[in-house]
């Protein structure tokens, strides 16, 4: 299905506006299913993976999806969707939110996240919902909303929310920046129970009267550090100023792969005081099924050390590029086409068919490298990358954890090459933090990294793999970077949503 590209033209004659109308969304099981995601050599270490709950002995964790009690044909699309066993994310929030009970989640990049609470909140709508599944509200009211920071995921989202719902009454739908809001407004009148939508368009549509926020009965914050850092946190209070329940009148569900201590706090005004605080493996840490190297390149060498990887190792598997700007996207990108590497590049800055277009060509193979910003390093799931490159680190560990987390998914085997220029401050004023992220997932740390450390000990004392409630007074400070630093720059210059 082509998608349908109207250009309004200006006075003299010249585009200035795309409307980008969205391709329907699929229908049948093929297309919503599509093929299987596989699992990796290393997926059943998952099972292994230490999960700390608080307060203990408020959720019984489940071995299997049928303990969940999400109902037959939520059960039939798991199988469908070729899941076997639930993850150890899976199996404290499946019940937790079954139970409708607030949840703070924090587990590794790659580890079942958004089944984790998007089936237990279908199996909900089902079971206390079934009679107002039938009724059309006018406005459109969902009874559940999921707030992503990137188009791109919250499209992700809604697709995932078509498995798990397929063949049931319930309707997912997605409200995002950059799709003609006619078109997504006639879409949602047609039925909408889960919508998946960015801060930027949900605003302006419940402003405008085409969206009602007064049914929401779960809301679901995904990857809430970056959605409550100083970007995004005024955007998500206004919500409740413009309908959304308040939180003792709602389910509230976080979660991301880093949850530094300024965003537990911040989440606080969101959750209800007895809500469940769930982290799986080192909190805020890297996955361990992600090789990750530090090589020593300053800026003038990165070019050649790019195209000398791509030539030696990674030309036979998929392969995704962050850089720091739009531009150098744009340019490493034209220096790819120059030596005839099948590439694509998305960004703030490209229209939304560009950016559908870069997803789609990648995840396809067609174009198995991309380059790309912060946009696609929160929440998406490509299959099979082989490497991740940072051409250009991010200024905090978390948004490292993120990128390299696009990689080493699902218990597949990664790898991450990073380029640490001593000449880059961001570069020199991250490391300890990536001293500590090497280590506490055993990787080497390269001597000249370690050089950068404040002093030669190294390792923060009583930070190694802890996995720590706030309230319990078990962080002291874990994480040392606020959110209002690099992760609100890293994305501040462009239009994420």
């Amino acid at each position: 299905m082509i998608s349908l590209i109207n250009v309004t033209a200006g006075r003299d004659g010249a585009p200035t506006v795309e409307r980008y109308v969205p391709p329907p969304p699929p229908t049948s099981e093929a297309d919503i299913f599509g093929e299987a995601a596989t699992k990796g050599e290393n997926f059943g270490k998952y099972h292994r993976t230490q999960a700390r709950c608080t307060p203990e002995g408020r959720v019984k964790a489940i071995e299997l999806y049928e303990e969940a009690n999400l109902g037959t044909q939520v059960l039939s699309n798991i199988r469908r969707a070729h899941f076997e066993e639930p993850t150890p994310i899976q199996r404290y929030a499946l019940p937790c939110i079954r139970q409708q009970d607030d949840l703070m989640a924090c587990a590794q990049t790659g580890s079942g996240k958004t089944a984790a609470f998007l089936l237990p909140i279908i199996a909900n709508l089902l079971e206390y919902h079934a009679d107002e599944l039938a009724e059309r509200f006018h406005p459109p009211a969902p009874f559940c909303l999921i707030v992503s920071p990137t188009r791109e995921l919250a499209l992700q989202t809604e697709r995932e929310a078509r498995k798990f719902a397929f063949q049931t009454p319930v309707i997912p739908c997605s409200a995002v920046g950059g799709h003609d809001m006619f078109t997504v407004t006639d879409r949602l009148r047609e039925g909408c129970h889960i919508l998946s939508a960015t801060t930027g368009r949900l605003k302006d549509m419940v402003e405008k009267g085409r969206i009602s926020l007064k049914k929401v009965k779960y809301f679901v914050l995904d990857e809430a550090d970056r959605m409550l850092d100083t970007g995004f946190e005024p955007d998500i209070r206004k919500l409740e100023d413009l309908g959304l329940a308040q939180k003792g009148e709602r389910v509230t569900s976080m979660f991301s792969a880093t949850f530094p201590d300024e965003v537990q706090r911040l989440a606080k005004h969101f959750l209800r005081d007895n809500y469940v605080f769930l982290a799986v493996g080192i909190l805020g840490g890297a996955n361990e099924d992600i090789s990750q190297t530090i090589e020593l390149v300053p800026q003038s060498n990165k070019k050649d050390r790019l195209f000398q990887l791509l030539e030696e190792n990674l030309k036979s598997e998929r392969c995704l590029i962050f850089v720091e700007t739009k531009r150098s996207a744009d340019y490493i990108g034209a220096l790819l086409s120059q030596r005839q590497f099948m590439s694509t590049t998305m960004h703030g800055d490209r229209t939304q068919r560009q950016r559908f277009e870069a997803v789609q060509q990648f995840t396809n193979g067609k174009c198995p490298i991309l380059v790309a910003t912060s946009v696609a390093a929160r929440g998406l799931d490509f299959p099979l990358i082989g490497y991740v490159v940072n051409y250009d680190l991010p200024d905090t560990s978390d948004f490292y954890i993120h990128r390299i987390g696009r990689t080493g998914r699902a218990g597949h085997l990664g790898k991450s090459i990073s380029f640490f220029d001593p000449d880059r401050e961001s570069d020199r004023t991250i490391a300890p933090e990536l001293v500590q992220k090497l280590s506490e997932a055993g990787q080497d740390v390269p001597e000249f990294l370690k050089q950068h450390m404040p002093n030669t000990s190294g390792l923060k004392s009583g930070f190694v793999g802890r996995n720590a409630d706030m309230r319990s007074g078990g962080f002291n400070h874990s994480q040392t970077v606020s959110t209002s630093g690099g992760t609100a720059s890293a994305g501040a210059a462009e239009d994420w949503d």
